[in-house]
């Protein structure tokens, strides 16, 4: 069995389909949150995981949109955040406004005699908490852990790949597809191949992404950071 495990698409469906051609046929995807805000095409990034019939969980940008809420995002990108989440929400149908505020916080399954928790943040705070980083300490790790019953919990929000395991359960972030902040600017993602779990990277098409962002309306210079975070893989300073 073959499961996409994906998170922050940020409506950047140039990197989506990048990642289905690089992950071939999967029997199953999920999604840990943030489809969209950030990117120039929420609409697309949305009705594209639809189609795939990926089960989403909602990411604080999700929810930022959803409801017209503080995305709480961190102090470097909470500027872009507000401006973009204005502009998402005018892209955006109803009824798909809808959908993004309907998302689970957290969801559970079971494929290939193994059992999957997906959310965004941490369990202990699904929308917010950016302490799930590749540098969490044992303890801490530990201390979020409490309760989590599952063999494989995905979780997104820090854009960073995530590879650790503690008493039985392999944390997982698999990165972002839409904006890596890592310094690796490819679409980052993960497979669950029949138990082993590969942390992946392909190219996407940057130019047209940077390239739509800069014919939307907004200010030049949060244009340009959202322009330059998708070219360098990192917050723009």
């Amino acid at each position: 069995m073959r499961i996409l495990l994906i998170s922050d698409l940020h409506a950047n469906p140039w990197a989506l389909r990048a990642v289905e051609e690089d992950a071939g046929p999967v029997d199953h995807i999920l999604c840990a949150g943030d489809t969209v805000n950030y990117g120039p095409r929420p609409g697309a990034a949305w009705e594209r995981l639809c189609e795939l019939g990926a089960l989403s969980v909602r990411g604080n940008h999700d929810h930022a949109v959803g409801w017209g809420a503080d995305p709480r995002a961190s102090p470097a990108k909470q500027p872009l955040a507000l401006a973009m989440r204005d502009w998402t929400r005018q892209q955006l149908s109803e009824a798909t406004l809808a959908q993004l505020r309907s998302l689970e916080l957290s969801l559970v399954r079971d494929y290939g005699g193994c059992r999957f928790m997906v959310l965004h943040g941490t369990p202990v705070d699904p929308l917010y908490d950016y302490r799930l980083t590749p540098k969490v300490s044992e303890p801490l790790l530990a201390e979020l852990l409490q309760g989590v019953k599952a063999d494989v919990l995905v979780v997104g929000h820090t854009h960073l790949p995530l590879l650790r395991s503690q008493h039985g359960c392999t944390i997982l972030n698999p990165g972002s597809v839409g904006q890596p902040l890592d310094g690796d600017y490819r679409a980052s993602y993960a497979l669950w191949r029949d138990g082993e779990v590969l942390l992946r990277r392909t190219e996407y098409d940057r130019v047209a992404a940077t390239q739509t962002l800069a014919q939307l309306p907004l200010n030049f210079a949060l244009s340009a950071a959202l322009q330059r975070t998708l070219w360098l893989g990192s917050i723009a300073s």
